[in-house]
């Protein structure tokens, strides 16, 4: 780029070219980077989450120290850096909690659960599954455990040169759980494939009386032919 006023424009590549991907953990594998590369980021718009995730990939978060006062309700209840107001108040209010835009504005990132509202979930959905048979009960159990893949800013950077641990691991940090919306079209599916289970085995037992009289009657017609026979002798 040409320092000359107003020469916006470039026409050569870039002279100092990146060989491998930056890796905020290479040198720092300490709990709190671990915490803020699995941390998921919930509350706020698409592009506010874009931000701190960018952020925090190339170590420029900078987390709270202390709780910071919510500029909705006035107390001190912040506990997420760049977050202008509390979980509570961007829930009631459906607002980002970084720029404050509403849910008719833009998209807003689901929040993630409390543990409280996780052990309620947990006990509905066992609630529920309760009449599962094993196999669809582990099935499930499996899915919730496993979550969903989280879509990140940039899926398609340079991944080919991550060794295979460090992808899977990298994977693995960003899956989020399931909603409860999710949960449930999921038992709605194992729900109607158990009733097909059971529609294929009332017609499997249905073929079965039907090979079985088939028998019967074959074993009585020779019985008849036999009798015949000595009849006649």
């Amino acid at each position: 780029m040409s320092s000359q006023r107003g020469n916006a424009t470039r026409t050569r590549a870039q002279k100092h070219k990146n060989r491998h991907v930056f890796k905020n953990d290479l040198h720092d594998k300490t709990p709190q980077q671990m915490r803020l590369n699995k941390m998921h980021v919930s509350t706020v718009c698409q592009r506010c989450k874009e931000v701190i995730e960018w952020k925090i990939k190339y170590k420029k978060y900078k987390p709270l120290t202390q709780a910071k006062t919510c500029a909705r309700c006035q107390q001190r209840t912040v506990r997420k850096a760049y977050h202008v107001i509390c979980r509570d108040c961007a829930l009631k209010d459906h607002v980002c909690a970084k720029c404050l835009r509403s849910a008719d504005q833009v998209d807003i990132e689901a929040a993630e659960p409390t543990p409280q509202e996780e052990q309620k979930l947990q006990v509905e959905m066992d609630r529920l599954i309760k009449s599962f048979s094993e196999r669809k009960r582990r099935a499930f159990l499996r899915f919730m455990a496993k979550g969903r893949k989280q879509e990140t800013e940039d899926p398609h950077e340079l991944r080919e040169e991550e060794e295979e641990e460090e992808r899977k691991a990298r994977e693995k940090a960003t899956r989020v759980r399931h909603t409860r919306e999710q949960l449930l079209e999921k038992i709605k599916q194992l729900n109607l494939a158990e009733e097909d289970d059971d529609y294929e085995d009332d017609d499997d037992d249905d073929d079965e009386d039907g090979d079985d009289s088939g028998a019967d009657y074959d074993e009585e017609s020779s019985d008849e032919e036999q009798q015949n026979v000595k009849t006649k002798d």
